[in-house]
Parts: C-alpha cells; structure tokens; sequence
C-alpha cells in the first residue's frame, strides 16, 4: 500500500518513498511537534489486522528501541494513526551495504572496518536477549560519512505471513511465526531448517555478508529457493583465499568459521568476531611472511622471512579463592594434569609449567601473556566454593586475537575426600573437548593454515591441514591434504605424525573412494609402518595403522593396533580404535566407547551417533534404527540415507523407504553399481548381507560384487 507525499499521519507529514520490504513501506516524514526528519515504517496490513502478532511486535519493538548503540538505527516510538500501524526511526542518509559491494569485492580495509561496526551492533542486541534473524546487507546502512548503522534488529521475527512468489522465495522466505523467518540466502542452516535457534544465527549471517563484502558473491547459489536452501545446508563455499588472495589470511580463517554448519562450531560470540576484526585491522597489511604472537621468525633458503608455525599451547595456573587447602590442592592438580593430558597428543606443541608458573600469583591480559611466554592458545581457569557447591570454570583463548575459543563451566559437590575422583572426571572432558582430532585446537589451528598453498605449507602445517580434512570428508579435501602431506614426509621424513596422518588419507582413497590411485592400501600400509617405526609409542601412529589393517581384513592385527592406541591414549575421544573395534564386530563395546566418546567431546561428529543406528539396524530392531539416525542429524552424510532407506524398508514403510533411495541416489550417483563393494569395506559380513537386502528392499537394484576386496593380510 503507497500513500502519497505530503499525507498526515497524526503529527507526521510524509515524503518521499525510501523503499519496501517484508516489513512494510519506509517513507522518509516531518515530525511536526519536534520539528526533525524521520524515518517512518508503516507496518503491512496482515501484520496490523492481527491482534496477537501486533500485540507482540509492538512488545518487540519497544525492545529494540531500548538499544542505545552507534551502529544500530534507532527506533523513536510505535505509533497508530487512522487504522495504520507505525513505528518512527533515525534517518540515515547514506545507502544500503548492498548497493554498495562491487563484483570483485571490497577493500581489505573496508571489509574489516564494516564488519567490526556490525559485530559491535550484534552484541549490544545479544547482551540484551536481541537476535537479529534477518541480518543482510540491504540492513546495513552506510552514512555518508561512513558511519555504519543496522537496521531491523529483532523485527523479523515478527514478519509478515504473506504469500511469497517462487521467485521471491529466492530472495526472502517468510512463513509461520516458529517456523522460518528471514530473508534465504543469509539464513543459517538451522533457520533454513526450522530448528531452534540462538544467537549464533546471526554470526552465521555475518559470515555470508563479510563473504559477499570480499568476493563480490553470495558463498552459496541457487536458481530456486529449494535449491538454495540445500546449498545452504549441504555445500561449502569456495574458499576466499582463492578467489580473493590478496586478502589476509586470517580474515579467510574467520569467514569460514562464521560460515560452519554446526553452531557449536562457529566463532562463539559477535564479540569475538569483531575482536578479530579489529586485530587484523591494527595489524595493517598481511603476507605470509609476518611474524605472529607465539611464532618466532626464521630465514628459509632463499632469505625470506617466514612464520615458525608453532602454535604452542599453555596451561596457566587455575586461580583458587581463599586458602582452602583442599581447593588450592584441586586448582594445581587440574593444571597440572590438564598440561599431562594435552601432552599425550603428539601433534599438540604444550608448554611445561615451568613457562606458566611465574602467573600462579598474577593476572593480565591473555594476549600479553601469551606474547610473553610464547604461545598461541592459552588456557585458564578457576575453582569457586559456595557452601557444598564448587564450580569450575576453563576457557581457551586465542593469545593473537583475544577471542574466546571455548568456554565451559562445571558445577560439583564438594566432598574434600573426592577431589582425585573430581579430578579423573574433569581431565578428560577438558583434554578431549580441546585436543582430539575434532576438539577445538585441532580445528583453529586446521582453519589458520587453511588458506595456505599446499606447497607453501610446513610440515606441521600440512599435518594440521590434515585434521582440516577430517573435519570436512570430501573429494577436494582429501586432494589437498594428500599433496601437502607428501610433500610434508619429503621435507621431514622423520615426522611420525605426518606419515600417519598420510597414511590415513591413502587409506581413504580405498574406504571412501577419494581421488583413488593405484596401490591405496599398500602405499597406506608404507605410512603407517614407517609412522610405527619412528614413534611407537605414538597413538596417533597405532590408529592410522589399525585403520590400514582393517581395510585389509586383517582383523587380527587391526584389533591389536586398536586396543594399543586407546591404552597409549585413553584422553583421546576421536581415537579411531573405537570404530575400528566397533565395525569389527564387537558391537557392544564399540557402542559403550563412542557414547564415552561423546560424553568427553560435545562437539564430536553427528555421525558418531549414527553408529548406535548401525548396532539396532543388526539386532533388527528398525524402529530404533531408524530413531538413531534421526537423532544423528547428518542429512549430506550418505551413510544416513543407506539406514533411513534399509530400516523403512524393512517396517514395511515403502514411501518412506523410496523417498530415502532417491536422496540416497541424489548424493551418491551411481551407488546401486558400488553398493555392495562399499558396504562390505566397512561392515561385518552378516551386517552387510541384512544391509544390502533392507536396501532391494527398499527398491534399490544392487548389482552384483565388483571383487576389489583386498585378501587378508598380515
């Protein structure tokens, strides 16, 4: 509905036209009592017609306008006049960020300045119980003389019901309150999916806005809204670092992280993105020859400065309260211990206390800490005694930005006679949450070698390049960890980590069918032998040879591997002997160690539970099968459609079971042909046989073997 220039609205006289969207008209107006220009929003009808909604935006609103912050427009009242719903706001002469973004992107140094001014706005509204929803560049406001203002915060939420045209979809998805609301191609793949969501939703929005500010495009396409939302939930985005290089590196590392799928795996706060933002601001210009907290700096053969890629961890003394022996006894045990079960992973570079203990009685700041000692993370923490009740809390920070990697508080009961029992729960929480393959320090330090060439990695840059491919199992990431990791053994051919992190990748060229090259398993077996013969005590060694073995069907000497890596390490909540023994066939085991598994690293895989679906899938019992792979939340995991299609099938469910099939054969073309040779790799032979009849079942046409099954071996 337009009105016309120069229409009273009460004490408001209306101008131009300044646009439309799902929240309603904009006009720009004349407050006549206070004799300024505003910017009056007039609410779209079935928002207004609907006594609840109104009742509850006019709620939302005056939320927002309690905000007081320089980068978020500020709201002046919520008003009605003549039938129609209004709310009045500062003008802001400038232009939307939208129109402003040229194709190959923006300045480093615009980029930074922007998205510092947007996370600074987030966490004003976050602090106040505030989420954005439908944060876009065409909500972000650009003055004239370059001030940053947000527009909208909180507003989506209340969006309107209106029909929407399939090519608008494209552009804005708006359906019941509860549902989705926001405009698609920002939406994070929790709000595309209808889930629950927090503030963290925002951040992921953040991360397609500073992806759009540097390349020029959306990370994810789409010629409809069906397709866009899958993008959304399923593809990872081109890397920046190759379609802009001249950006920072580092700038690369926190898009990406702003852009995970699984929120627990996204820079944690706003707070923490403009930190870093705001770091690499005042760090100017970067290359790769730039000297970082925690680094020190060395000359290679052709005289050029480069970073010693060190990444060095410490533990700083807990700080204790009061003078309880008992708590002060507790605090030094956990740190002490905590530096013991970081050491065990041979890939971690762990300070001794010994660089820490000097802090035992003092405070700073973590990034000047950090800078004093020489690390890159550093962990501090603290115990707390109320009455009975005693909490601990840890937090790890990144020493060159400040940001916050994790965070976790733990409440107990006090029992003096208990702290050693306390002390064997809490260790291995903390070690394996931060320290396996996907705790928190394997996934930072993954993510700042990201944007690296193959070639201009270092060895132990390539082995954490490694972890990077783990976390994400596809075809290009196992191409680029394969390339860095052999170049890795030729500069380093006494690095134990790095043959078997190579081995493991050769492995998976035969297990995933990734990038397959003659003698897979044979050359896997080279690496990890050679990993075994330089560190045998290395469990890191012992996994990717159990793994190699297991491939092989030597069964035998796979489980001896095995069980030596868990006593080698038992901190470990991603050591693969735990599936390794599970897919073996001791179902009951495996199944008790993954749950451990998760119960020490929350932020394991969702395809460890998957696994609980397998076990009830060979017990015939379908209908947990099924429930366990639902609960497993791994949709682009094909693995998830194999159960889903078998285990409807077998209940008889054949829409269902047909449905799974064809997004089974959507992500896996081809899968009818290698259905039973992929099978058969990974599972036992009687789990395989009632695999492979619940998927004919299900009306997939499986052919017969292809005989690429290794004999067993020794």
């Amino acid at each position: 509905m337009s009105l016309e220039r120069g229409v009273r609205l009460g004490h408001y006289v209306l101008g131009d036209s300044l646009g439309a969207g799902g929240m309603g008209e904009v006009y720009l107006a004349r407050d006549t009592k206070l004799g300024r220009d505003v910017a009056l929003k007039i609410l779209p009808p079935t928002l207004a017609g609907d006594v609840d909604r109104l009742a509850r935006f006019q709620r939302e609103a005056r939320a927002v306008a309690a905000l007081n912050h320089p980068h978020i427009v500020t709201i002046y009242s919520v008003e009605e006049s003549d039938g129609l719903h209004f709310f009045t706001m500062e003008v802001v002469e400038g232009q939307p960020l939208d129109r402003m973004i040229p194709d190959g992107g923006l300045s480093s140094d615009d980029i930074l300045r922007i998205a510092a001014a947007i996370a600074d706005a987030l966490v004003a509204a976050h602090d106040k119980g505030i989420v954005h929803r439908d944060l876009k560049p065409a909500n972000v406001m650009v003055a004239a003389d370059g001030r940053i203002k947000v527009l909208d915060f909180g507003l989506a939420k209340i969006s309107s019901d209106a029909a929407q045209s399939a090519a608008s979809m494209a552009t804005e998805l708006q359906t019941r309150d509860g549902v989705v609301v926001g405009t698609l191609p920002y939406m994070s793949p929790e709000q595309v999916a209808g889930r629950p969501m927090d503030h963290r939703t925002d951040i992921f929005s953040l991360g397609v806005i500073l992806y759009e500010m540097a390349s020029g495009r959306r990370p994810f396409q789409g010629a409809s809204s069906i397709e866009l939302a899958s993008a959304i939930l399923r593809d990872t985005p081109p890397l920046i670092s190759d379609v802009r290089p001249d950006l920072p590196v580092d700038l690369a590392r926190v898009i990406r992280r702003c852009l995970e799928k699984d929120p627990s795996d996204r820079i944690q706060t706003a707070r923490d993105v403009g930190t870093e933002c705001r770091e690499l601001a005042r760090q100017g210009p970067q290359t790769s020859t730039a000297a970082a907290p925690g680094h020190t700096s060395t000359e290679n053969g052709s005289g050029v400065v480069r970073q010693d890629e060190g990444f060095r961890v410490a533990v700083l003394p807990f700080k204790c309260g009061g003078g309880n022996a008992d708590l002060l006894a507790l605090a030094d045990g956990l740190s002490e211990e905590i530096v013991t079960g970081l050491s065990r992973f041979s890939y971690l570079r762990v300070l001794a206390r010994s660089s820490t203990v000097r802090y035992v009685n003092q405070s700073g700041d973590v990034r000047t800490v950090g800078k004093e000692i020489g690390a890159r993370y550093v962990m501090e923490g603290s115990v707390r005694q109320a009455g009975s009740q005693l909490r601990v809390s840890v937090q790890l920070v990144d020493a060159l930005t400040g940001a916050h990697l994790w965070a976790e508080t733990y409440d107990r009961r006090f029992q003096p006679d208990q702290v050693f029992a306390m002390q064997d729960e809490l260790i291995p929480r903390i070690v394996s949450t931060c320290a396996d393959t996907f705790g928190v320090l394997a996934r930072s330090i993954s993510d700042a070698v990201r944007g690296k060439e193959p070639g201009q990695l270092s060895p132990y840059e390539a082995l954490m390049r490694g972890f990077g491919y783990h976390h994400r199992l596809t075809p290009g990431e196992h191409a680029e960890a394969r390339d860095a990791l052999e170049r890795a053994v030729e500069q380093a051919p006494g690095n134990a980590d790095c043959w078997a992190m190579l081995s493991w990748v050769y492995s998976h060229e035969y297990g995933h069918g990734f990038n397959p090259r003659p003698g897979s398993l044979e050359r896997a077996l080279v690496a990890a032998r050679r990993a075994v013969d330089l560190a045998p005590s290395n469990h890191l060694a012992l996994q990717a040879l159990g793994v190699v073995l297991f491939f092989r069907k030597n069964i035998a000497g796979c489980l001896h591997a095995a069980e030596r890596a868990l006593a080698l390490n038992p901190l470990d909540g991603s050591n693969e002997a735990i599936f390794l023994i599970t897919f073996s066939g001791d179902w009951e085991r495996g199944c008790a160690l993954i749950e451990r598994a998760m119960e020490l690293n929350p932020h394991h895989p969702g395809w460890y539970r998957l696994m609980f679906s397998f076990n009830e899938y060979r017990k015939a019992n379908y209908r947990a099968a099924l429930d366990e792979a639902v609960k497993a939340n791994v949709p682009g995991f094909f693995w998830t459609n194999v159960m889903l299609s078998a285990a409807h099938a077998q209940l008889g469910e054949a829409e269902a079971a047909h449905h799974a099939v064809r997004d089974l054969l959507a992500q896996k073309e081809g899968f009818a042909e290698s259905a039973r040779d992929t099978i058969e790799k990974w599972l036992d032979p009687q789990l395989s046989a009632d695999l492979i009849e619940g998927l004919r079942k299900a009306g997939l046409e499986i052919v017969a073997s292809q005989g690429g099954h290794p004999s067993r071996e020794s």
